[in-house]
């Protein structure tokens, strides 16, 4: 897996935000798990409550979970209302960056959805995507302890077999 440290400042705290901007110094010392999907995936829909479940779950045990929705024109990015809404409608309670595809591309995105999960020290443990993806991140966040930032690498295919398949 990958080691290169998180090019956080690709999240822009000016513009382009739903729900609240995240600031890179926020992230400092805390897992992070980049949740990239788009308005229009039926997979990613399929996801958000598993989500929101890890928000509340694993928020108080440091994670903190960022949406990155992916495909924007440069007006759009300015006009959040569509998005807005649609979070709304899903009752995503993280923090949603709107993405024109070059933070998706930098971060070697390129189907959707997708997850990247970086550890406290800011390097990249995990990428995942697909329709399987909730279980095998459910399989990784299990192994965040209690009051502990740590996170492991790679989960085994016996470990990720274990892990049922609701939130």
């Amino acid at each position: 897996m990958a080691s290169t440290k998180i090019p956080l400042t690709l999240l822009d705290p000016d513009g382009g935000w739903v729900n609240a901007p995240v600031h890179v110094s926020e992230l400092d010392g805390l897992p992070v798990l980049l949740h990239f999907w788009t308005l229009d995936c039926e997979d990613c829909s399929a996801q958000f409550e598993a989500v929101n479940h890890w928000v509340v779950e694993y928020g108080p045990r440091g994670l903190k979970v960022i949406g990155v929705d992916v495909t924007h024109s440069e007006t759009e990015l300015r006009d959040t209302n569509k998005v807005e809404g649609f979070a709304r409608e899903h009752g995503l309670r993280y923090p949603i960056a709107m993405d024109d595809g070059s933070m998706a591309k930098s971060y070697g995105v390129d189907k959707h959805p997708a997850f990247l999960l970086f550890g406290p020290d800011g390097r990249l443990k995990n990428r995942i995507g697909g329709k399987d993806a909730v279980r095998r991140v459910r399989a990784l966040l299990k192994n965040l302890p209690e009051g502990e930032h740590e996170l492991t690498g790679q989960v085994s295919d016996a470990e990720e077999a274990q892990v049922p398949a609701s939130p």
